[in-house]
């Protein structure tokens, strides 16, 4: 198994606004909408509900990029609407999610994390949280 990199951009905790509110206010199709009281398995009636409402924008790239590329790729993309995004960081929670899996005995150096200025800039403009979350898992291919 290859180590994967997961990193998304998420606005969530919102009530006054719909999910398309936020992808036409900001021009973005997002890679996820979750919605508050849905089935977190909607073929499942005993499947969990999920608690609040989130709109979930990926990168663009596939989970083997780095986090270094992925990281980069978001901020290209969140760096010409700071002014549009200002107002959801300011009323609602936002944040980087980061799901790192770790595959011990695979032959591959652990993914490195690297916040460079560019990244330290933008999240004291919009004060965006980061969540970074480790899975180390056994395994070879």
């Amino acid at each position: 198994m290859r180590n994967e990199v997961h990193i998304d951009f998420t606005i969530a905790d919102f009530e006054d606004i719909t999910h398309n509110d936020i992808s036409d206010r900001l021009g973005i199709v997002p890679k996820k909408k979750l919605y508050k009281g849905a089935r977190k398995s909607p073929t499942s009636n005993s499947s969990a509900l999920i608690t609040r409402n989130r709109w979930i924008m990926g990168s663009g790239l596939d989970q083997y990029s780095t986090f270094e590329e992925q990281m980069n790729s978001l901020l290209d993309i969140i760096e010409p609407k700071i002014d549009l995004l200002r107002p959801f960081c300011e009323k609602y929670y936002c944040e980087f999610s980061c799901a790192i899996f770790i595959y011990n005995e695979n032959g591959e150096s652990t993914p490195s994390v690297h916040l460079n200025a560019r990244y330290n800039r933008i999240i004291r403009e919009l004060d965006i949280e980061l969540d970074i979350d480790l899975y180390c898992l056994c395994g070879k291919e």
